[in-house]
């Protein structure tokens, strides 16, 4: 932000943290800088376009308040295009972790993530990178805490990770907040896919009369088409000490059997089980039940030893539950303490900002809460624009915008930590309470840079 120190070795500091970090931030990363624009694109001194944002982000522009200085990293797995106009001149590095390509043509997700962030701060500085694994993505948190960014946007869910101090994402972020960078998340758009329970809920007695969780389409209309690639993830809370595996079944004669087609295995980087089956057109299930010594569904009688009271959660990105569970869908790392985690609304900036929203008015996929640990899960929601990534837009823009709104709070208010950001952005939010959906309710970018000016 303004008021930053540079150090010896030449980074740029914010000077909230320069005590924290002792000036030692430094990284090895490929310079981004030096990307020239053509003339049409626009460079440092474009115009911000605002035409199609919901509130009077203009105003806020005119005093002053653009995120001059704002150091924000933006993570995620798609890739970025540096001589995209909206992020042309403000880009300081560019960071591959693993075969994924940081740098890619076109529009992408990241693309689209980054610009919706310089589209409110225009005068922002960022640092990108891509990762594809869970492990390369908390090398990308950790990259980003030592380049003492002010913002980390991760508009990514990471399904299959717990929201304990097991997961490495989780202590990665906590260590990234702690260090005084303000963590933005989405919720995740699985809401609709999404049950979470008892085990005791989905055992019977018999193989045969276990409870089946039946996957719709992949999005949720009567006439949608289960077929295309499906993945599901398990995550079974710690007091269930059994090993599980969750079943991918389709059905034979009309529901008379039901035939196995997958099972899950259990990844190296996260807590759950992960299930990827491309499907055909036709009815499948899932059914959840204690592993045998080869991995495959064991037989009846094995339930005896597992808690019952257990919690289970099963969540499919790609697809909708037939009687999904949508609480508790919230998903890593928005459901990590101390990161912000932002919901959608459904009416892509159509009101005003600040105008009141309950879970009526938040669509159904949105994730919510509450935590594993009981939390709301949600602190905000907001609109999905600007965004100009291809498809409808999600929670994912929803937490671009509301990083580009962390960062003008930040431009206001330099000396604010990360649960001063926090506080001021749901303080501001227009809500009728909190609730798991909408947490402290509609995003107003205006009344948060207002209400950190006055502090």
């Amino acid at each position: 932000m303004s008021g930053d120190r540079t150090d010896g070795l030449g980074f740029r500091i914010s000077r909230r943290r320069a005590v924290a970090i002792g000036g030692a931030a430094t990284a090895s990363v490929v310079a981004g800088g030096g990307v020239s624009a053509p003339a049409e694109l626009g460079g440092r001194n474009r115009t911000p376009r605002i035409d199609d944002e919901p509130d009077s982000i203009g105003r806020v522009h005119e005093v002053g308040i653009t995120g001059e200085g704002g150091r924000v990293a933006v993570l995620d797995p798609t890739g970025f295009d540096p001589t995209h106009g909206d992020l042309m001149g403000s880009i300081e590095a560019v960071r591959q972790f693993g075969s994924e390509r940081a740098i890619v043509d076109g529009v992408s997700h990241g693309t689209a993530a980054a610009a919706s962030v310089t589209r409110l701060a225009p005068d922002s500085r960022l640092w990108l990178a891509s990762f594809q694994e869970t492990s390369e993505f908390v090398e990308g948190i950790e990259w980003a805490r030592r380049q003492a960014v002010d913002v980390i946007l991760a508009p990514v869910a990471a399904h299959g990770t717990a929201a304990t101090p097991r997961s490495d994402v989780y202590r990665a972020a906590r260590r990234a907040v702690d260090a005084g960078c303000t963590f933005v998340a989405p919720t995740g758009n699985a809401a609709l896919g999404h049950w979470q329970g008892p085990y005791g809920a989905l055992a019977a007695e018999g193989s045969d009369r276990r409870r089946r969780l039946r996957i719709a389409g992949r999005s949720g209309a009567d006439t949608d088409t289960v077929a295309g690639r499906f993945v599901a993830w398990l995550v079974a809370a710690p007091e269930i000490e059994v090993d599980l595996t969750l079943a991918l079944l389709r059905s034979v004669d009309d529901g008379q059997r039901w035939n196995l087609v997958s099972l899950s295995r259990s990844t190296t980087s996260r807590v759950g089980q992960r299930l990827v089956a491309d499907l055909s057109d036709g009815e499948f299930a899932l059914v959840v039940r204690p592993a045998g010594r080869d991995g495959s569904p064991a037989g009846g009688g094995s339930d005896s030893h597992v808690d019952q009271t257990g919690r289970v959660t099963v969540t499919t990105p790609t697809h909708t539950l037939a009687s999904p569970r949508p609480n508790g869908s919230i998903a890593v790392p928005a459901s990590v303490p101390g990161v912000v985690g932002v919901g959608v609304t459904d009416d892509e900036g159509s009101r005003t900002d600040g105008d009141a929203t309950t879970a009526s008015e938040v669509p159904p996929h949105s994730g919510r809460g509450p935590t594993s640990n009981g939390a709301d899960g949600v602190d905000l929601v907001a609109p999905p624009v600007p965004w100009i990534g291809a498809g409808a837009p999600g929670t994912s823009a929803a937490a671009a915008r509301t990083a580009g709104a962390a960062v003008l709070v930040l431009d206001a208010a330099p000396d604010l930590g990360p649960s001063d950001v926090a506080g001021i952005l749901r303080a501001s939010a227009g809500g009728l309470g909190r609730d798991f959906a909408a947490g402290a309710g509609r995003l107003d970018v205006v009344a948060a840079v207002q209400r950190a000016r006055a502090r």
